[in-house]
């Protein structure tokens, strides 16, 4: 930063001009040879220096500072200029903005710094804005084909895009991108395909089954458990006397020979040509085994 004691600026100066007021009351003054009315921007040969070291050849700034530099031709008989600069070079980026109105009196450029050699530097957060004149003849000299000189003045602005004053050694920053490439290069992971979910069937055998709580009904139990239920049926067994156990079974069979009554025909296709007889119980089932 410079010293702003050596202007004798007033108590709470600030210096943030805009663009038209950089062109107008300083740049075309300073292209015409009249006064400033405050020597604020110093003039310097900017690209001899690298960015970071122009903050302590300022005369005023905290966070942008201002200098009038010459620019040179790259080329003699071209109209390019040399952008080189300190360890590194100034590239232009963006378009170029017209100021003034109706009539442009400038043109303004924005311009990043990049450390090391074309094409391939480092880039950096320098950030230069240059002005220029408008409507200015810079063809080279007929007469002086040594003449490298493009414009007498220009008028930069310099900053930092993070507003501090970053210095950047290229052989470092080189040996970061030789030691780990993989910043360069970042290896991103691969994608493999998960196999689809197998189903065991013979592990499900194994697995542990859930204890079924539900009460079911005595049907469901006979089936499920026929162990159990048959010791309840039998612990349940009524206890008949012999007088009535011997009275059940006639009247048991009684009912079953009313009922195989209704099924004569079919047992006995013939019974309509023969005579019927009275069967009784042992008869009855003698006749049942020998037809079946």
């Amino acid at each position: 930063m410079g010293s702003g004691s050596e202007l004798e600026l007033p108590p709470g100066f600030r210096f943030h001009p805009t663009d038209e007021e950089l062109v107008n009351y300083y740049l075309c003054r300073k292209c015409a040879g009249q006064p400033l009315a405050v020597p604020i921007i110093k003039e310097i040969d900017l690209y001899k220096f690298d960015p970071w070291q122009l903050p302590e050849l300022a005369l005023y700034g905290e966070k942008e500072w201002y200098f009038f530099s010459p620019r040179d031709r790259k080329y003699p008989n071209g109209s390019r200029p040399n952008r080189a600069a300190g360890t590194g070079y100034w590239k232009a980026t963006g378009a170029d903005k017209h100021i003034g109105k109706p009539k442009a009196l400038g043109i303004k450029k924005a311009l990043v710094f990049y450390a090391g050699k074309a094409p391939k530097g480092v880039k950096t957060n320098w950030i230069m804005h240059e002005y220029r004149l408008a409507n200015v003849d810079r063809s080279a000299s007929k007469k002086n084909n040594n003449n490298l000189r493009l414009d007498d003045w220009v008028l930069c602005r310099i900053y930092n895009k993070k507003g501090s004053i970053e210095k950047h050694n290229v052989a470092m920053e080189r040996s970061k991108m030789t030691k780990y490439p993989e910043i360069l290069h970042e290896q991103k992971p691969e994608m493999t395909q998960m196999p689809p979910p197998h189903t065991d069937m013979s592990s499900m055998d194994s697995a542990p089954r859930v204890q079924q709580t539900t009460d079911y009904s005595s049907c469901s139990e006979h089936v499920l458990s026929p162990e159990v239920t048959w010791e309840k049926e039998v612990q349940s067994e009524l206890q008949w006397s012999s007088d009535e156990l011997e009275n059940s079974l006639n009247t048991l069979d009684n009912q079953f020979i009313n009922y195989m009554d209704g099924f004569s025909d079919i047992l006995d296709p013939f019974g309509a040509a023969q005579p019927q007889y009275q069967m009784d119980q042992q008869n009855m089932f003698a006749y049942l085994q020998t037809q079946f």
